[in-house]
């Protein structure tokens, strides 16, 4: 496992824990992880930013890793984002970042970037769908899918819940070993919490619009609810944020940037290169 220098942030009474690695002169890039994981999700990718001159970021969540427990306090994306926030401001770094998400962690950047664009240099996701698309057809579908989820869910068995989250979310053995690894606690519960944060996480935001540039991606294999969204949203997205370009990642999985490091690794490197951040063809996923 990959350490930094450690930074703890207070906010709400809840510690939370962060890392700080390398000391480029590039913008910040902050990681902020998937729903039950933790920022070991980003390792990989920490070694080839820090080589290409930019300082990272990765923490844990309320009620994740080495972060406070949540407790039965049930937090939105919107509290979420505003301890993301907090965290960035402890770091001392005061020029926007860039923020990389996986996907409940992909909806709190979104949600920073609708909300405080002033502290986003760039946006990065990986089978996060779009929070608050214009589309009312996309909206209503997205809720069914939402509301669906969580109900087949509550069906299901503890130990099958657990078992699907990581052979639904992860192709590698790699990949899924580290999934595994930290998913032995998930209760009915705590899926449940995870589906109404990202069932509410475009809440209040109608109308608005990602000014940064944007990378949006999803494995080509990710069968996942929200690696469906992301697949059933993608081109609205990047027909309605001009600076926004989607990328489909092949032999992948939810777990897009664990799967198949070599090519999210050289997506994710020539977007931060590109001044225009417009790389390849922009090609909306199917």
């Amino acid at each position: 496992m990959t350490t930094g220098d450690p930074l703890t942030v207070t906010r709400g009474g809840v510690a939370l824990q962060a890392y700080l690695h390398g000391a480029g002169a590039g913008p910040l890039v902050a990681f902020v992880h998937g729903g039950f994981l933790d920022r070991h999700m980003f390792d990989g990718q920490i070694g080839p930013l820090v080589g290409a001159g930019h300082p990272v970021l990765t923490w844990d969540l309320r009620g994740h890793g080495e972060s406070g427990a949540r407790g039965p306090h049930r937090p939105s994306v919107a509290e979420l984002s505003a301890d993301l926030l907090a965290v960035l401001e402890a770091t001392g770094h005061t020029a926007p970042a860039v923020l990389v998400g996986q996907p409940l962690g992909g909806m709190i950047a979104q949600h920073v970037a609708l909300t405080a664009p002033e502290r986003v240099a760039r946006l990065v996701t990986i089978g996060a769908p779009c929070i608050n698309p214009d589309d009312d057809r996309l909206r209503r579908r997205a809720a069914m899918l939402w509301r669906v989820s969580g109900l087949v869910t509550g069906l299901l068995p503890t130990s099958l819940i657990r078992s699907r989250l990581v052979t639904g979310t992860a192709v590698t053995p790699e990949a899924r070993d580290y999934v595994r690894s930290v998913v032995d606690r998930v209760t009915k519960d705590d899926f449940r919490w995870l589906v109404e944060a990202s069932r509410d996480a475009g809440r209040g935001l109608g109308g608005r619009r990602i000014t940064v540039r944007q990378l949006i991606t999803r494995g080509e294999r990710d069968t996942s609810g929200a690696g469906r969204l992301t697949a059933l949203t993608a081109a609205h997205w990047v027909a309605r944020d001009p600076d926004a370009r989607s990328e489909v990642i092949p032999d992948a999985g939810h777990q897009a940037h664990q799967d198949n490091p070599e090519v999210f690794h050289r997506l994710l490197l020539d977007f931060l290169a590109d001044p225009t951040g417009t790389g390849a063809a922009d090609t909306a996923a199917p």
